[in-house]
């Protein structure tokens, strides 16, 4: 049970409605994107995945009539993988979006959430590192700049560092000064936004959960 295949099939739309298959192992992605019958396969082991984007366009000529679906999966070596599936005039809509729904929640569960519990072990041990554009110290959080545009790098601290999560974004920014103290990532555009949230959203509750310990014990 430990190493099941999780299994789903993609359709990608009209003019390539060939079923390939997509297979989530805890050791592996595989996803048979190649039309060579002698290599279907682009395989992924679990140590190579390091990266992820994933969102909806909308599918509009005057007016609009589909959807689709894109995942990317990026390896250590800068390979993709890329899944896309489309879905027209409503056809098929809420299969696809509960397909679309799963592989992520999947994906998550197998591999990128391994990834954040690597970034809070090094927030823990007070190390310095970086996810997407957003640099992270014991000191306090750098948003861009990484010394090519001057004067755009934006410094937060870690009490005044805020982020709200919307349905295709994050946006990052301060309290003391949201207006001017702020960035937005997107899931579809910016790689591993939703390894930035996920690591974020555990690091702000375990540091209020450590600042209510310490006001408790003040007030006994």
């Amino acid at each position: 049970m430990k190493n099941k295949d999780l299994e789903f099939t993609i359709r990608r739309g009209i003019f390539d409605n060939a079923p390939r298959k997509l297979i989530l192992n805890p050791e592996f992605i595989k996803f048979q994107s190649n039309d060579s019958v002698d290599n279907p396969y682009t395989i992924f082991e679990v140590n190579e995945i390091a990266e992820l984007r994933f969102g909806m366009k909308w599918i509009s000529i005057e007016v609009t009539f589909g959807r689709e679906y894109f995942i990317y999966i990026r390896n250590t070596e800068k390979k993709i993988i890329k899944i896309n599936f489309s879905t027209y005039f409503g056809n098929k809509k809420t299969e696809y979006q509960n397909l679309y729904r799963e592989i992520i929640i999947n994906l998550e569960n197998l591999y990128f959430g391994k990834i954040v519990e690597e970034y809070l072990k090094k927030y823990q041990r007070k190390e310095s590192f970086q996810i997407n554009d957003v640099y992270f110290s014991e000191e306090n959080v750098k948003i861009g700049g990484n010394g090519i545009i001057k004067g755009s790098e934006k410094i937060i601290s870690w009490e005044n560092l805020r982020i709200k999560d919307y349905y295709s974004n994050i946006t990052i920014y301060s309290a003391e000064n949201s207006k001017e103290i702020n960035r937005g990532f997107s899931y579809l555009e910016d790689w591993n936004s939703l390894v930035l949230c996920s690591f974020l959203k555990s690091v702000l509750k375990y540091r209020e959960s450590e600042k209510k310990k310490v006001n408790d014990k003040n007030n006994c």
